[in-house]
């Protein structure tokens, strides 16, 4: 009997009662024909995962480093073991005027552009390749979020995807119902019972599969049926926590976000969603791990306070957990991000694995989790690309408008446009070495150009320090080697914007007073970013 007779159709499911899952891919599946007319190179997917609220700048940046020899920083630690699968990018700004608030650093993120209204919005990048590549899978995308938080007064914070009319799309933040979507069908009102695992409504239909199979194939049948059996199993700890009374009372309460779910929700939508792409339901989602301005808690890591009011430490400093509260959860959500990379890793796909045929952004709208700056966002790309990322380094670019980095995305994916949002081009440094040279060189400039009547005007590069005792400190770094220390109020750093210019070369400008000896500037009336 010739080896065709044993082929399956690489669209293949396994079929039960009521259930049909897409099969991975076997070694006895018939070469691909196509799902839909359109389709990247590789059959690429995409990941962006956001986490709002911003970090503490000192916990996240990496100093002292060259693209290819990196320490990595205390918030980014989690991701040791994946060194040499992440690319580190610095100085991706969003557009400047996201600066100072909330209301616009979800849309800046995903459209490299601020909102056209509060309920229409110009389509997110996310979209634009699933317009190009969704018609080759069952499902177009996935847009999940963890964070159950909404924000009623402006909408367009609740969303990360936007279709081409500029409507938000529903985003789900279940997770049995995404299975059900995805594994088990969704034909009628409401989801079954569970009376019986997939596994077992679909038993005979596997049988004459791995009949069929050869020793790898089966190796491959076994483990996926093995992660399907993992996510039916976290699915089913949120409802196996029985209290009768417990039950009955908060039915008679408003949906608030369980911090001790929070954990479980975001782990089994990375599940959800690497699963998805090993049988190629979706090539593309969004996951909000952390709205831009979350109200949850996080009791699974003996922290009460709201993530949204922690973000805010330099106005908050009373609040119990403090900074290092702050430092940990963005801690936790990192350690999420280092998880999703080892799942992907340990799905084999038809070149490699997952990973290796996956674009994955991980990252936030906003920097400074208090001033809400919109420049040197906080992200790490990871992920193989099909080959089209070289992994393993800190790419620090001239200030780049993250358009650029949206654009670079689309066309890995197979999305060719010349320009999206805030883009004024195609971001280098992805596929290759970027090997740049430093934007800003010492020449000896860096000093105090005017210096009278306790007013001055100085040049240098603009640097903050952030400590749980000294929350809100700049400093003004000259080529003497000394700093002048810029010791102002919460306002007059929100307003003048300055924050925005850190890391930056600066002329900045206002009063001082002598410390212990030492100029120290307590007023700005100006800072501007040379």
């Amino acid at each position: 009997m010739s080896r065709e007779s044993y082929l399956i159709p690489r669209r293949s499911f396994l079929r039960g009662v009521g259930a049909a899952l897409a099969l991975p891919s076997l070694e006895i599946m018939s070469p691909a024909l196509g799902y839909g007319n359109s389709a990247a190179a590789k059959n690429l997917r995409l990941c962006v995962l956001f986490k709002g609220a911003g970090v503490n700048p000192n916990s996240w940046d990496i100093t002292g480093a060259t693209e290819t020899e990196f320490t990595l920083s205390k918030l980014l630690s989690p991701l040791e073991k994946n060194k040499k699968d992440i690319v580190i990018l610095r100085n991706i700004d969003a557009d400047q005027r996201a600066n100072g608030g909330h209301e616009n650093v979800t849309l800046t993120f995903m459209t490299g552009n601020v909102r056209k209204s509060r309920l229409v919005q110009r389509q997110s990048f996310d979209q634009v390749i699933a317009d190009h590549v969704g018609d080759a899978t069952p499902v177009k995308s996935l847009q999940l979020r963890s964070d159950t938080y909404l924000d009623a007064n402006d909408p367009s914070e609740n969303f990360l995807s936007f279709g081409a009319d500029g409507r938000s799309l529903p985003v789900e933040h279940n997770p049995e119902v995404v299975f059900n979507r995805l594994f088990k069908g969704f034909n009628n009102s409401g989801f079954r019972k569970r009376t019986a695992s997939v596994l077992d409504e679909v038993k005979a239909s596997y049988q004459s599969i791995v009949r069929k199979a050869s020793n790898r194939d089966r190796q491959v049948l076994e483990h996926y049926l093995q992660s399907v059996r993992d996510v039916e199993r976290e699915l089913d700890q949120f409802k196996t926590r029985g209290n009768a009374v417990r039950d009955s009372r908060m039915k008679q309460i408003q949906p608030v976000a369980a911090a001790a779910d929070l954990a479980q929700r975001t782990r089994a939508m990375l599940d959800l969603i690497a699963l998805a792409y090993w049988t190629d339901m979706t090539r593309v989602s969004t996951l909000m791990m952390a709205h831009t301005e979350s109200r949850s808690t996080y009791d699974f890591l003996g922290i009460n306070d709201e993530l949204h009011m922690l973000s805010h430490f330099v106005r908050t400093r009373n609040r119990s957990s403090g900074l290092s509260g702050y430092d940990k959860i963005n801690h936790w959500y990192v350690q999420q991000f280092s998880y999703f990379i080892e799942k992907l890793k340990s799905l084999d796909d038809d070149e490699g694995s997952v990973f290796d045929n996956s674009i994955v952004l991980f990252g936030s709208g906003i920097k400074h989790g208090d001033y809400h700056s919109v420049t040197d966002l906080p992200l790490v790309l990871s992920g193989g690309g099909g080959g089209q990322i070289l992994p393993g380094r800190y790419v620090k670019y001239p200030n780049t408008p993250n358009g650029n980095l949206l654009l670079k995305l689309m066309n890995m994916m197979g999305v060719k446009k010349e320009q999206y949002g805030n883009s004024t081009g195609v971001l280098p440094g992805i596929s290759e070495k970027a090997n740049l040279a430093p934007k800003y060189v010492d020449d000896g400039s860096w000093k105090i150009l005017q210096d009278e009547g306790g007013k001055l005007l100085v040049k240098g590069m603009l640097k903050i320090s952030v400590k749980p005792d000294d929350l809100n400190l700049y400093l003004v770094q000259l080529s003497n080697g000394e700093s002048l220390e810029v010791r102002t109020g919460f306002g007059t750093v929100h307003n003048l914007r300055i924050d925005a210019c850190v890391g930056s070369v600066v002329e900045l400008e206002g009063d001082y007073k002598v410390k212990d000896g030492r100029k120290v500037i307590t007023r700005v009336k100006r800072c501007k970013r040379l």
